[in-house]
């Protein structure tokens, strides 16, 4: 009863520091987004016409609001999106709200193929590793993460794409839409996943299989199966919460890989509004972005107390 009091504590403070990052984040995005010097009315009015006036630069800055005080933007602002409403692209023209999905659902698309690389790869290497603690293939596998987390995933696309796309065309990368097209962008973004990833279940697994726990049930003469899913499971919480942590950061920094193959994703639509100083598509997309990222490492707190919760029922089992 007490474990779940204490679990039930554990989500309700999770849920209000969920609440206050998220304002935070909101306040962060909108605040960081304005700091350009560069006027964004101006920068709009440059565009559509050659010689502008200061009248007609007010006349821009009052139809986008930024005439305002800050604090009155930002809750327009906010209350706006609440309502779906995230402005008007100064580029295209169109709704924000409108071209967002498609976007973000390219980069959510392309982030979870480089999550699921990076587990297929992380799982099988990091069991044998640590089995196989100070042999070769632990001692290879050591070597090979370091310089995965070393390169730069837009390094490793261009390399993919010469080598698959160039010299040898199995893949077609402008085929937008297709799983195939996919493959390439994901595994340029799933090597410093899974380089990182396999390095920290690895060590956990290690630490497990000497910590007292596993000592415990094998005096007890518990199968030696049973045993490997409990270190197993008490090693995962700190891979789930590195794997939705590069999850989220995949979605903030997927552009240079978006750029390498042309991916219609959020990280390039979001340097096309940084670079025409489109500031609804900026504030849109940071928004976004930031949301996604909290949400994300809300979910690995609730899988980790989750998984908690679990081996600790587990652990009391055996020892009574």
């Amino acid at each position: 009863m007490r474990t779940g009091d204490y679990f039930f504590k554990q989500v309700i403070s999770k849920i209000a520091m969920l609440i206050i990052v998220l304002c935070g984040a909101t306040l962060l995005a909108f605040l960081f987004s304005n700091l350009s010097p560069t006027d964004p009315a101006e920068a709009f009015v440059r565009r559509t016409t050659s010689n502008p006036t200061q009248e007609q630069i007010a006349i821009v800055r009052e139809e986008m609001g930024l005439n305002k005080p800050f604090t009155e933007q930002y809750f327009g602002w906010i209350g706006n999106a609440l309502q779906g409403n995230l402005g008007i692209s100064l580029r295209t023209r169109i709704p924000v709200a409108e071209e967002l999905p498609g976007t973000l659902f390219a980069t959510l698309s392309l982030a979870g193929m480089a999550t699921l690389f990076a587990v297929i790869f992380t799982v099988p290497n990091s069991i044998y590793a640590a089995a196989h603690k100070d042999r070769t293939f632990d001692q290879a596998t050591k070597i090979t993460t370091i310089f995965g987390m070393s390169l730069p995933n837009f390094w490793i696309g261009s390399m993919l794409l010469v080598l698959f796309a160039v010299a040898l065309p199995i893949f077609n990368v402008v085929d937008f839409g297709n799983i195939k097209s996919t493959i390439l962008p994901a595994l340029a973004l799933a090597v410093p996943m899974a380089a990182a990833s396999i390095r920290v279940l690895r060590s956990n697994l290690i630490s497990s299989y000497q910590s007292d726990f596993v000592t415990y049930a094998r005096a007890l003469g518990l199968p030696e199966s049973k045993i490997n899913r409990m270190v197993l499971k008490d090693s995962l919480p700190p891979m789930i919460t590195l794997l939705f942590q590069q999850f989220g950061f995949t979605l903030a920094g997927s552009a240079a890989v978006e750029g390498v193959f042309s991916w219609p994703g959020i990280g390039s639509y979001m340097v096309s509004g940084i670079l025409a100083r489109d500031l609804p598509v900026i504030n849109a997309c940071v928004l976004v972005i930031a949301v996604l990222f909290v949400l994300i490492n809300f979910a690995a707190d609730m899988i980790n107390l989750a998984i908690g919760r679990d081996m600790e029922n587990g652990k009391e089992g055996f020892r009574v």
